[in-house]
């Protein structure tokens, strides 16, 4: 009996019920929530815990970020925020 094996080619629609990847994912978009990512560590803003910034920051130009949690600016440290930007800080 023959073995055979599915081949996707490019500009096909292919439909996988789930992909091992061994390397690493890149791509100009991904759909989700993220929240069964495992492995990974979240870095800048928007953490829900105390952030304290012991290096100079920039929020992205163009973008609303939500920062939850305390914040402090050390001394010496700068956080800007571009007249494109919102930024948002909540304590709770």
């Amino acid at each position: 009996m023959p073995n055979w094996k599915k081949i996707i080619t490019s500009g096909s629609d292919a439909v996988l019920s789930n992909l091992n990847v061994i390397n690493a994912v890149t791509a100009s978009a991904f759909k989700g929530d993220g929240s069964a990512l495992t492995g990974i560590t979240a870095g800048g803003l928007g953490n829900s815990n105390p952030i304290s910034m012991s290096e100079d920051t920039s929020a992205t130009a163009g973008n609303y970020t939500s920062i939850y949690g305390p914040m402090q600016v050390n001394s010496g440290v700068t956080f800007t925020i571009p007249a494109t930007s919102i930024v948002k800080v909540e304590t709770f």
